[in-house]
């Protein structure tokens, strides 16, 4: 459902608001922002203008330069809605970061959801939070649910504001508020893990702010070079002049539009969820990176490079008989890298799913620990195993039916991924191991030993995360010197073709 949810808005940004600026204002309306058709009035006529300025520096054509303007003005809602969604990124961020330490403090009196959700509320005197939260109280005071009503009520606010720390303070709640017990240990856990979630988003917004000046920097640094080029050209004698001709007129006017796609992916980044940090789409495709490891096999593989090797070196030979030296040498590369092709894909898919299980392992471990709060370490395991990440489903799955079958073995312990040897992993699932076979002091005084060696791994894993989520922003940062770069071959190409052109005709 989130998953179509973003889609659906995805699909109503961008062009459809260039003919319809109303459904523009309406949309930042619904971010709790004023939009004056006025401004936008200025904004389009500063597009246009700027389009206009790049089209008389470079010395573009009338209808290069309109498609220039075109460009500019199709981009601009998008850049303003961009603009409007990061301060309301900014702001769920902040009502989800308040919220979830305000309920977590409130419960901690009385241990009832409803007061808890009542106490908070107080926090937000108006706006989407406050609004939110009321709906979650009306519906538990209805009294009528279908499963579940404490997770229906509280499904509301996951579901305005969806990110993976909410869900995780939630069960939480829930499952004190059915079971009952001391509760102090597990929220003093979730207030670190979100102070630790809370610093690294900023942090990580900070870094995305740094890199979309650096994008910008080098966005107008190329073009101005682009530009002192062009003055180059135009004050050549006439019979070598370049400016006029239809390659330089048509790499000039794909850079400009380059640029102008390149600052709309930098925006784009910037105006990306703060508190939704997951990808479905990426967590697929670790999964099938995962498969691709641990049902490798070495043989058959290696039978595949052979035959594609064999192919390539045949190839190779073919094309030296018939005289053609460069394929010949261009098809035994291709061939060397064939024969090797399964070691060079395998090593590439274990380096990421290691880099994804230090990433997504010590939340799940942070689960745990709550979980261990009311719950001995089968069943905790058991229950995590339908909402895990991805890469860990079937390993968690494989872990509880061997602990149904040998409950008190330390082997599916070890046998948890196994085969990748972290020691992070197997430090903690010998710590679990210890906690299943101690008594029930024994098993709290390790439990925050084991919170506490996992407070460091939560830490970098945020920090990997944001790396992760960093490096779409910060790849942008070369796509200006590598279009600039191509233009500038380009116009070089074409100058040496119109001066050896000249010498002859002398």
């Amino acid at each position: 459902m989130r998953r179509e949810k973003g889609k659906k808005q995805k699909k109503r940004g961008g062009m459809r608001y260039l003919f319809h600026p109303l459904a523009l204002q309406r949309e930042i309306s619904g971010y709790g922002y004023r939009f004056p058709m006025g401004r936008y009035a200025l904004l389009v006529l500063a597009a246009l203008a700027g389009a206009v300025g790049c089209g008389r520096l470079f010395s573009l054509r009338w209808y290069l330069t309109a498609l220039v303007a075109a460009a500019c003005v199709c981009a601009l809602p998008s850049l303003i809605l961009d603009g409007y969604r990061q301060k309301r990124e900014h702001k769920r961020f902040l009502d989800v970061s308040d919220y979830m330490e305000q309920i977590l403090y409130s419960f901690r009196t009385e241990q009832k959801i409803v007061s808890a959700l009542k106490d908070t509320m107080e926090l937000f005197a108006e706006g989407r939070m406050r609004q939110t939260i009321e709906k979650a109280i009306a519906y538990i005071e209805q009294g009528s649910y279908q499963r579940d009503l404490y997770r229906e009520a509280l499904g509301i606010i996951e579901d305005e504001y969806p990110g993976g720390r909410l869900p995780a303070v939630h069960e939480y709640l829930r499952t004190v508020e059915s079971n009952g017990g001391a509760c102090g240990d597990g929220i003093d856990l979730l207030l670190q893990d979100k102070a630790v979630w809370a610093d690294n988003v900023l942090l990580l917004q900070e870094d995305k702010k740094a890199a979309r000046t650096r994008v910008v920097f080098s966005l107008a640094v190329t073009v101005a070079l682009a530009a002192i080029f062009h003055v180059v050209y135009r004050s050549m004698p006439q019979q070598y002049s370049i400016v006029s001709h239809p390659a330089v007129q048509a790499g000039a006017t794909l850079l400009l539009l380059a640029d102008v796609w390149i600052f709309r992916r930098a925006s784009g980044e910037m105006a990306k969820s703060w508190i939704l940090q997951e990808d479905l789409e990426e967590e697929e495709k670790m999964a099938r990176y995962y498969r691709m490891v641990t049902e490798y096999d070495p043989k058959k593989e290696r039978k595949k490079s052979a035959a594609a090797g064999a192919a390539a070196f045949l190839l190779a030979g073919i094309a030296q008989i018939a005289g053609h030296p460069f394929v010949a040498l261009a098809a035994a590369g291709a061939g060397i890298f064939a024969f090797n092709q399964h070691k060079l894909g395998y090593n590439v898919a274990y380096g990421k799913v290691v880099r994804e299980i230090n990433r997504v392992f010590p939340s799940w471990l942070m689960e745990m620990a709550l979980l261990l709060q009311g719950n001995n370490v089968q069943v905790s395991i058991e229950k995590t195993v339908d909402h895990a990440p991805a890469i860990l489903k079937g390993e968690l799955q494989r872990l509880s039916d061997s602990l149904k079958r040998k409950p008190d073995a330390l082997e599916p312990y070890l046998d948890f991924l196994g085969m990748f040897q972290l020691s992070s992993v197997q430090s903690s699932m010998k710590m679990l191991y210890a906690i299943s076979e101690s008594g029930s002091g024994d098993a709290q005084a390790q439990i925050r030993i084991l919170v506490q060696r996992n407070s460091k791994l939560l830490d970098k894993a945020e920090k990997m995360a944001n790396e992760k989520s960093l490096a779409g922003i910060s790849g942008i940062f070369y796509l200006p010197q590598v279009t600039v770069s191509l233009q500038t071959m380009a116009n070089m190409a074409v100058f040496m073709l119109v001066f050896l052109g000249q010498l002859r005709i002398t």
